[in-house]
């Protein structure tokens, strides 16, 4: 399918008839829209899937007043008065079996006061299809463009982002990736199966089963109703606080700007203070304690040696000397007693040997320097304890000082610091009113994540009986099935079930498979780490998606920062667009607003001119600038700049994207409603 032509009358910001040419070249895909917000861009976007779609483009659960009420607000308003009459034309070749036909399908809407009419006129090759009625144009359209595929080729920041807060919350993304895989359709005709099993059933006259189920189903309706509800009512919270954090942003902006960051800690610097104030005290203290107890000796440590060394001499000498004397005591009652006279010793030798032996002890018990005089009449007590100061002071106090000194000085730095934030820091009543400005918008938030919580945890409930009650559906028309011989159509839905249950897990991998590979290279091609990520791994039974690094090691895609998870939406969009197996055109509405540089640069470089065989980009100036406008300049076919007229509340078109044109911005000529 390509594009070729948008023509697009009264319909938003769009007076008159503006036209827009939309054929590209092989080598040039890309068609750039560039407006400012307001413009229109959205509108064009939302355009193209209301023409092909209609209803259906804004969502299954949307009813048909909704959507006439949503077109009646799109009817363009002239200063005097609104338009009566809008319409849309999208014309495109489309290709099949080798031949290639050009379709125009132009969807118009007027209105009548009370309602909202609609037409749809569908052409081929310049004439009405002869094959079809008007009423199968709808159907038509759905087969030729479904939906359920279509949604992947229109793509915009909107949708990146539901996706990647699915991708963050792993329950949404299952079944937000089984969606965009199309499985949802398989379960909407197992759904429809069981639905038509359950009327073949009640044909078979179980009356009070069926009003049975029937009342079954109602309250199951009724759940699931509010079960919308509380979703709708969910998304819009969530998109609140998702405004909310932005004006908390800017907020705590405002209140850093005044020096907020240092208002927010003056109590707890001043108590910071006052207790560092303390501390220093009780440090000094210490030391001082030191300086008056062992640290003198530490000043003279080869003193404290010398003086030790001596007290070990002088013990050393008192010991041997005591030892001496107890021996010559001993020796001499030894030998005046009766030894020598038992061993029948003369006299005169007997004075002999006494003396011999007591020179021979006292040689063996010399001292050395015996004359030295002590210096120190120390005990042997006192002795040991100047040993312990000694020792104390010329090891443990060094290190306790060296200790203590390096404590105080980080806490005198510490509190030098503390007095220089509290000097800089704005009186209270100077920022106060910012204070309760950010203190409000925190209230709220917290108000309205409340809010979510309750409201999922009242979904979760629901949900929980809403099973209950599938249940119990299913267990009745089980017992239908027990009790009576049903229809031979009922029992072949009853196969075609099982046989679909069997063909959606199939399918799944299949798919699965093929997802992986393709996002693979998607991811790989958009992501700003491509040098660390080795690649993606899809677990086919647990439905985990995992990147896989160059070193082996995995992380869960919930685990991606923000910006991944952006980038890695949009490359699962792309793949799943890719193994959708639908060449259809790529429809891209401001892509880049939530990105950072690196990763704009690859979606610029690596996306938009290898997405498809042509790609519509709607973005604003600060979006594609003039810097990635260069890059994408020998990939775009065409350019329009979509200008919003504030005094006049319309939209002018001309050639050019705001600064740059082939044509230099020449305006497009265009037919106004007078």
């Amino acid at each position: 399918m390509k594009l070729t032509k948008l023509v697009i009358n009264d319909f938003g910001p769009y007076r008159g008839r503006n036209e827009f040419t939309l054929t590209t070249s092989e080598d040039s895909p890309i068609i750039l829209f560039g407006g400012s917000n307001g413009a229109g861009k959205t509108t064009l976007f939302r355009g193209v899937q209301i023409c092909l779609h209609g209803r259906s483009a804004l969502g299954r659960r949307v009813s048909e007043a909704d959507y006439k009420e949503h077109i009646r607000g799109k009817l363009h308003e002239y200063p005097e008065d609104t338009a009566d009459e809008a319409s849309i034309r999208l014309e495109f070749e489309y290709a099949y079996m080798g031949e290639v036909d050009h379709y125009s399908v132009e969807r118009s809407w007027r209105d009548r006061g009370k309602s909202i009419v609609e037409n749809l006129e569908v052409r081929r090759n310049g004439k009405l299809p002869s094959d079809l009625d008007k009423d199968q144009w709808e159907d038509f359209l759905k087969e030729l463009i479904p939906p359920g595929v279509s949604q992947l080729f229109f793509f915009d920041g909107e949708k990146v982002q539901e996706l990647a807060t699915a991708i963050e919350d792993d329950e949404s993304f299952e079944d937000s990736l089984f969606s965009l895989l199309g499985l949802d359709l398989v379960d909407r005709l197992d759904a429809d199966l069981s639905i038509y099993r359950s009327r073949k059933l009640d044909e078979s006259g179980l009356e009070g089963v069926t009003e049975e189920i029937n009342e079954l189903r109602e309250e199951k309706e009724e759940l699931e109703n509010r079960e919308q509800e509380l979703k709708d009512e969910k998304s819009d919270k969530e998109e609140r606080l998702t405004e909310l954090e932005s004006e908390i942003d800017n907020k705590e902006a405002d209140i850093a700007q005044e020096g907020g960051a240092y208002a927010d800690k003056r109590e707890e610097l001043k108590e910071r203070r006052a207790e560092l104030n303390a501390k220093i005290e009780n440090v000094e203290e210490d030391i001082r304690e030191i300086v008056t107890d062992a640290y003198p000796f530490a000043l003279a440590p080869d003193l404290c040696k010398s003086v030790v060394n001596r007290l070990k001499d002088e013990s050393e000498k008192q010991e041997t000397a005591a030892a001496r004397e107890q021996l010559d005591s001993e020796l001499d009652d030894a030998l005046n007693g009766e030894v020598f006279t038992d061993l029948e010793v003369p006299e005169d030798q007997a004075e002999e040997i006494k003396t011999r032996l007591q020179s021979e002890i006292q040689s063996r018990f010399q001292v050395e320097d015996e004359d030295t005089q002590l210096l120190h009449q120390f005990s042997e007590a006192q002795r040991r304890e100047m040993y312990g100061v000694v020792d104390k002071a010329l090891n443990e106090v060094p290190e306790t000082l060296s200790d203590k000194s390096s404590e105080l000085e980080s806490m005198v730095r510490e509190l030098q610091d503390i007095e220089e934030q509290l000097e800089r820091a704005p009186e209270e009543e100077d920022i106060s009113p910012l204070i309760e400005d950010l203190n409000e918008l925190i209230e709220e938030k917290e108000s309205l994540k409340s809010d979510v919580e309750d409201i999922e945890e009242e979904l979760s409930k629901l949900d929980t009986r809403t099973s209950r009650l599938g249940n119990q559906i299913d267990n009745k028309l089980d017992r239908k099935d027990d009790k009576e011989t049903v229809s031979e159509r009922a029992e072949l839905a009853s196969d075609v079930q099982d046989v679909l249950t069997e063909y959606r897990e199939d399918l799944a991998k299949e798919k699965l498979r093929n997802l992986e590979d393709a996002l693979t290279e998607r991811y790989l091609a958009l992501s700003n780490k491509s040098d660390f990520y080795e690649g993606i791994e899809v677990d086919e039974d647990a439905l985990n998606i995992q990147v896989k690094t160059k070193h082996g090691n995995h992380k869960p895609q919930s685990e991606l920062s923000a910006g991944e998870r952006q980038i890695f939406a949009t490359a699962l969009l792309w793949a799943l667009a890719e193994i959708s197996g639908r060449p259809l055109p790529f429809i891209v509405d401001t892509p880049l607003g939530r990105l950072d540089k690196a990763h704009r640069e690859n979606l610029v470089e690596n996306f938009f001119p290898e997405a498809s065989h042509q790609v519509l980009v709607f973005s604003t100036d600060t979006e594609i600038d003039d810097e990635y406008y260069d890059k994408l300049n020998d990939d775009v076919t065409q350019a329009y700049h979509l200008d919003y007229n504030q005094e006049e509340g319309y939209t002018s078109v001309s050639r050019g994207y705001f600064w740059s044109s082939p044509d230099q911005g020449e305006e497009i000529d265009l037919e106004v409603k007078q």
